[in-house]
């Protein structure tokens, strides 16, 4: 996306630049003005350094050409600009999708003000009123280069009533600049442009109305109001009582004017509309049967009437309302005084989108949950204050971590009892994972910390005698009827789907205690422990899972508690495999190229270039986009998606924009867990300041992020532990983190490989017996830990690093192997086995799958509790889904790919 900005002078333009680059991570791009820069280009003197040196990486361009062409191979990255000086430059940035104008204006007496300050502070006389509206004259109506003509082609046009930089701040956060649906309409926009329209076919004398009827976003009909076939238009004179200006809900049985839906109903006819069918329309008056969906824009005298008709039919009802255009009085957005522009006339219509409040105390990755609610057509509203939660009408409370502290946070922050009753007062509520916990009574982790007691039992820690906790990857949350003999879903779920944990703690499942308590419960079994996945009653749903990482079947969740249906479609009834499955992670190494562009790459024993003979011999080995690649591999059933920076050492984390934006993009539309590897440790800014780990994987998490993954540094902080006789310092990247986001959000990735030893007097590290016999025929062998991509050998083994971390608080480990890397022929499953001994936490099996067969390999003979492909998958040879019907095939329990499309 690139924003530019036009306006007058001293609108605010640098101010709405330095909100998009702080706060919405966009770069900022310069053009270099020319000597055929118009003069009435005040912005070219202070928006471009001067004498600058130019070229894209210092995103200075001499020609517009070379910004454009700069931006289109970096489409999916954030710009912004000032620098558009006539009409001929703004012409070929529009030739680019991903370009739209907004302009920035202010009254004119408050420009001038802001002039008067702006050249006391500079020492400057200030210009009389009289010489600064010949300025701003010239400056907008030169007849060689006036701005006024690019203003007037601005898609968004702000007026800037105010100098307080954090009700801007808060207006901008409103009015979303960067929402994705101002470049490429969403379904909702295409369908009620479609109907607007039809609308202007209209021959109605009182009102425009268009309708599309629509079934799987496909049209079937269109219709507008007026008078029906062969009789005269109603403008013509055609129905007496629109001619005659009768009011609304009068007379209606003279009427001769046939309603918009209603001719797109008969159009349709009733064989072509099949349940599942959406109406677009601009306003709401009636339906039929089939129509499962209302969509509208525009208010009307009778739609409470109608909502209620509606809701008894069993039909949905929404109002429309697409980012904002046109004119737009930044302070008059959250409800402030809008300033006076009498000369203006103002359409102050906005359409309400439906409202959902997320209450966000720093829980991890709240961003995917957002951008999933947000993609089921409801608006986030966030929770600031206890104050809020009363305004709410649906509200969400998500969770990560330590139960102890994050109810701790929610009684400091004083939210328990807002929270309560909101509950209480009958409102819609979902807490997910440990927002489910919070309403038990207590939990094993924080004994003294009590929970909210709206539901009766305490949480336990899972045995890790026989398997490995946290409990992570996707398992089933089966319906518990006892006694319910109907066939319908709760809250969309199916027995036979699978949905993303990642938890200690748990509540024991008995039979018929909550069912007692009037609660559903839905389960799931961790080895041979059943405990409880989701619950609810009546208007409170709480997940243990992840719905907004849990794909396809999540999303139908959310979908149903937003909608309020309870009891809905009927379920699957397919009798679920029950239990953890085998988790397929789909890994990208992710870094620059030779020409400046984050790519996807992959190497060979950690070497990612091409190899010599080949035709870009030496080059970086370039195998896509990262975000496209995601979306491939979402699309194809991954159950994980990871992103290892491998050049991130090269540059401050804080600095590396391109990476978040990947991660951002990406969590949009990818709805499984997201892992960023690379940078992650304290580190120093550009401009010197000290930022701690944590900062650095919060910046992360806030992009999108679920996981992080720690390397090198891990290998540093183990050592520190040893030498100190095994004592935590608590200032570790694992312990920070962990201790702020709970153990599941820290993976440590090792990089291994195998020193053959004679026999184990040869070395005081540990020793395997291999298979595999070493140059000189050794049978035994340790594996030795690197660090700096493998570049460099420690002296540590990787049994100790894996202990050291997991006592300091990782959650997963992702075991590389150096020696297997790039050689497509399967896993070190005797690494594999190795790790899998010496640790209770889980672990990612990486390095060497070459085929589906090496993950059943791996899978059946180690214990490992996830694997990961790379090459295999960025070439083509094979896809996720070939891997996953191979291990089903074998036997193997897997999650199996849902359809998106049908949510």
């Amino acid at each position: 996306m690139l924003i530019g900005l036009c306006g007058s002078m001293l609108a605010g333009k640098q101010s709405v630049v330095t909100y998009l680059v702080d706060c919405q991570g966009f770069s900022r791009l310069h053009l270099a003005p020319t000597a055929s820069t118009p003069l009435s280009s005040p912005a070219a003197a202070r928006s471009t350094p001067l004498n600058p040196a130019k070229g894209p990486e210092c995103n200075v361009f001499s020609q517009v050409e070379e910004l454009v062409d700069h931006i289109t191979k970096r489409w999916q990255l954030r710009w912004v600009t000032t620098d558009i000086w006539d009409e001929s430059v703004l012409e070929k940035l529009l030739r680019r999708p991903s370009f739209f104008l907004v302009s920035v204006d202010a009254p004119l007496g408050l420009r001038w003000q802001r002039c008067k300050m702006r050249c006391a502070s500079e020492g400057q006389r200030a210009p009389s009123l009289e010489e600064f509206v010949a300025r701003n004259d010239d400056q907008l109506y030169n007849r060689n280069g006036g701005l006024a003509r690019l203003i007037d082609r601005a898609e968004v046009r702000l007026v800037n009533c105010s100098d307080d930089l954090e009700q801007l701040h808060r207006t901008l956060d409103e009015l979303d600049l960067p929402n994705e649906q101002r470049l490429r309409p969403n379904w909702d926009q295409y369908f009620m442009r479609l109907a607007s329209l039809a609308a202007q076919r209209s021959n109605c004398m009182k009102r425009r109305v268009g309708s599309v009827l629509v079934r799987e976003k496909r049209v079937i009909s269109t219709g507008y109001n007026g008078t029906p076939r062969y009789l005269k238009n109603c403008n013509e004179g055609g129905c007496l009582r629109c001619n005659e200006g009768t009011t609304a809900g009068v007379g209606l049985s003279t009427c001769l004017c046939l309603h918009a839906e209603e001719n797109a109903l008969l159009e349709a006819g009733r064989e072509r509309i099949r349940e599942g069918s959406i109406l677009y329309c601009d306003t709401i008056k009636i339906t039929q049967v089939g129509i499962s969906e209302v969509v509208y824009s525009q208010g009307y005298g009778m739609d409470v009437e109608t909502a209620a008709v509606f809701a008894e039919g069993g039909v949905k009802l929404r109002q429309f309302s697409p980012p904002r255009k046109g004119l737009v009085l930044l302070q008059s957005i959250e409800g402030s005084q809008p300033c006076e522009i009498k000369s203006q006339s103002v359409n102050r219509e906005v359409f309400a989108m439906p409202v959902v409040h997320l209450l966000d105390y720093v829980a991890g990755n709240v961003r995917s949950l957002a951008n999933a609610v947000e993609k089921l057509g409801y608006r986030i509203e966030w929770v600031k204050t206890p104050a809020d939660i009363e305004q709410a009408q649906s509200l969400i409370l998500p969770g990560v971590g330590h139960f102890g502290h994050c109810l701790s946070q929610f009684t400091e922050g004083g939210y328990l009892e807002p929270i309560r009753k909101h509950i209480q007062a009958g409102k819609p509520f979902l807490g997910i994972c440990v927002g489910l916990q919070a309403l038990f009574e207590g939990s094993e982790e924080s004994p003294d910390v009590p929970g909210l007691s709206l539901i009766p039992g305490k949480l336990i820690r899972f045995d890790d005698g026989s398997k490995s906790v946290p409990h992570i990857g996707w398992n089933s949350a089966k319906v518990a009827r006892t006694g319910r003999a109907d066939d319908q879903s709760f809250y969309g779920l199916q027995d036979g789907s699978k949905y993303y944990y990642v938890h200690s703690y748990a509540v024991p499942y008995r039979i018929g205690t909550l069912e007692a308590a009037g609660w559903t419960a839905a389960t799931a079994r961790y080895g041979d422990e059943e405990f409880v996945g989701a619950i609810g009653r009546r208007n409170v749903l709480a997940t243990q899972f992840h719905p907004e990482k849990s794909g396809a079947a999540g999303l139908r969740l959310l979908k149903a508690f937003l909608e309020g249906h309870e009891w809905g479609s009927p379920n699957s009834q397919t009798e679920p495999d029950e239990g953890l499955t085998r988790r397929v992670i789909a890994c990208l190494d992710v870094r620059t190229n030779d020409h400046g562009d984050l790519v996807v790459t992959k190497g060979d024993q950690y070497d990612v270039r091409e190899k010599a003979g080949t035709a870009a011999a030496g080059l970086v080995r370039n195998l896509g986009k990262p975000v496209d690649m995601a979306r491939k591999y979402y699309d194809q059933g991954a159950d994980e998606i990871t992103f290892l920076n491998i050049t991130s050492f090269r540059n401050c984390p804080l600095a590396d924009l391109p990476m978040l934006e990947i991660l951002r993009k990406t969590a949009e539309s990818v709805f499984v867990p997201l892992t960023i590897g690379g940078g992650i440790r304290a580190t120093v800014d550009a401009d010197g300041s000290e930022v701690s780990a944590l900062e650095v994987a919060t910046l992360y998490f806030k992009s999108g992020a679920d996981k992080v993954s720690i390397g090198s540094d891990a290998v540093v902080a183990a050592s520190e532990y040893y030498d100190k006789g095994k004592r935590l310092s608590g200032r570790t990247a694992i312990e920070l983190i962990s201790a702020a986001y709970g153990k599941q959000a820290v993976v440590v990735s090792v990089d291994p490989k195998r020193v053959y030893v004679r026999s184990d007097s040869d070395t005081a590290h540990t020793t395997i017996q291999t298979l595999y016999r070493g140059p000189a025929g050794e049978d035994r062998c340790w594996y030795q830990c690197t660090v700096r991509g493998g570049r460099e050998s420690t002296d540590m083994d990787v049994q100790q690093l894996v202990q050291a971390v997991e006592a300091m608080g990782a959650g997963e480990i992702l075991l590389n192997c150096i020696d297997k890397d790039g050689s497509n022929t399967g896993f070190d499953l005797e690494l594999v086995r190795e790790v899998k001994r010496c640790i209770k936490i889980p672990v990612i099996a990486s390095s060497g799958a070459g085929s589906p067969a090496h993950f059943a390999e791996v899978f059946s003979t180690t214990g490992t509790d996830a694997a990961l492909g790379a090459g295999m998958f960025h070439r083509g040879e094979y896809t996720v889904k070939d891997v996953k019907d191979h291990l089903m095939a074998q036997g193997l329990l897997v999650r199996r790919l849902e359809d998106i499309s049908v949510i």
